[in-house]
């Protein structure tokens, strides 16, 4: 009976923690403006909620003080999932990622039938930072370090 118990709360703090991947307050923390400064390049991006189902964000690359390159980017709820859209300048549609994973401080979504990145990463760090994590899901990645500037 005891090992019953034990294994009942397990599954449903796992279903609980599993259904709130398709609830938009585990990404409540992202809103905002957002700065990574080094001395190669600047890099922004800034998020808000634009609707019960969907946030937009826009991510921008700074080099030597001209825009090197931009991007927009949604997270959007369909059909029962959360997913995270990116267009960029050189593909002609958005690329789609789906959360496969989330907690209260980190998002991972993916997409295996993209060329580059498969892989996208957001987690919300102490002190107002955040980290994403760029990848194929295996060896190849980048990471970019990000303060706060405005909630």
């Amino acid at each position: 009976m005891k090992y019953i118990l034990l294994s009942f709360l397990f599954f449903t703090s796992f279903m609980a923690k599993a259904e709130s991947c398709h609830s938009f307050t585990t990404i409540d923390w992202l809103l905002g403006s957002w700065i990574s400064n080094n001395e190669k390049q600047v890099i922004t991006e800034s998020w808000q909620k634009v609707s019960p189902t969907t946030v937009e964000g826009k991510g921008t690359t700074f080099s030597m003080g001209k825009q090197k390159s931009s991007e927009s980017l949604r997270i959007v709820e369909m059909s029962g999932a959360l997913f995270y859209l990116a267009k960029v300048n050189h593909n002609p549609l958005p690329i789609a990622f789906k959360l496969i994973t989330c907690t209260n401080e980190s998002v991972i979504f993916e997409n295996m039938h993209h060329d580059f990145p498969k892989r996208i990463e957001y987690a919300y760090l102490q002190n107002e930072k955040m980290k994403v994590i760029v990848s194929d899901g295996k060896n190849k990645k980048f990471s970019i370090h990000f303060k706060r500037k405005t909630r």
